[in-house]
């Protein structure tokens, strides 16, 4: 039962990144209660899952990927909404997966950059000018990079081989 638990757990964390895309992109603007539902669901998700699925690793990503969103969000580089939904997301991955989680994210943001770009440059405003606005809804790029580095992972990790379940010829013996 659970795993059941744990899978809700998770498709409840992909909701949020979605509903948190879905606001990005009507508004430009990530409520703050996205990202705190995020911490709340992975100590849920922890709490289900045991003590095996918490790592101080986890801790060190979520830090590193919020104090470098702040000083992002200080250069006016991207919004305080996507620094701390990025930060939030990167909470679900530990600190050696940070690669694979901003390569997904750059990689959708990349894509998301190319339709606005083309959007904008073929379509016009209400007022019937061309459209200006540079700002692009990065949360949309945080919550598919997100997902798809959860769908991207294995399912299960490598499990440690124990020396003492060794026979003589080196090779792990069979149950």
């Amino acid at each position: 039962m659970p795993v059941v638990i744990e899978f809700g757990v998770l498709a409840a964390a992909a909701f949020v990144l979605l509903g948190a895309a879905y606001s990005d992109l009507k508004q430009f603007r990530i409520p703050n209660m996205m990202p705190a539902l995020l911490l709340v669901l992975y100590a849920t998700y922890v709490a289900v899952a045991g003590a095996g699925a918490f790592s101080w690793w986890h801790i060190a990503h979520f830090a590193i990927a919020l104090a470098a969103g702040m000083v992002l969000f200080a250069l006016k580089w991207i919004g305080g909404g996507d620094a701390k939904l990025y930060a939030a997301a990167a909470l679900w991955f530990p600190l050696q997966s940070g690669h694979w989680l901003i390569f997904l994210v750059g990689i959708a943001g990349a894509v998301l950059a190319v339709l606005f770009i083309i959007t904008r440059r073929f379509t016009r405003g209400p007022d019937g000018r061309k459209r200006t606005d540079r700002r692009i809804p990065y949360g949309v790029a945080i919550a598919v990079g997100a997902i798809a580095c959860w769908l991207l992972q294995p399912a299960t990790q490598p499990q440690r081989m124990n020396v003492d379940e060794l026979d003589n010829s080196g090779l792990p013996k069979l149950r």
